[in-house]
């Protein structure tokens, strides 16, 4: 409850997005990993990578969000989309646990608790806005 309660406190104070915060923090955790590796360019553009596809994971659940809370979803398919995004990080896990991919390897554990955060976030500091339609 702390982090939320921080975080709370900036996006308020300073009137930073979350989205912001959540990426800066993924970026320092990406940056710590690959100066830690000997700043090897591969783990470099595994970070960039990972980093991006967080961006987009951002996007996305926040769509989720949205669709979740209509009655009837414009997209009807979007319960799918944790389903994917579990599986897709399991199957991830294997392989760069197998390789040794270590900035990809912290993308995982962002990503596997982004939800759990993300759920946090709704339930105790910021509440989903009503929908504008």
């Amino acid at each position: 409850m702390k982090i939320l309660k921080k975080v709370k406190e900036i996006t308020d104070r300073y009137g930073i997005r979350t989205y912001a915060i959540e990426l800066a923090f993924v970026a320092t955790a990406l940056a710590t990993v690959w100066v830690s590796t000997g700043c090897k360019l591969v783990e470099l553009v595994g970070s960039v990578g990972v980093l991006a596809t967080f961006a987009h994971a951002q996007v996305s659940q926040r769509m989720e969000e949205k669709e979740g809370e209509k009655k009837v979803a414009d997209v009807h398919c979007w319960r799918w989309t944790r389903r994917y995004f579990y599986l897709k990080e399991l199957a991830w896990l294997i392989y760069f646990l197998s390789h040794g991919a270590w900035s990809a390897l912290v993308g995982v554990f962002v990503f596997l608790l982004y939800y759990p955060w993300r759920k946090a976030w709704r339930t105790y500091a910021s509440p989903l806005p009503p929908s504008k339609k």
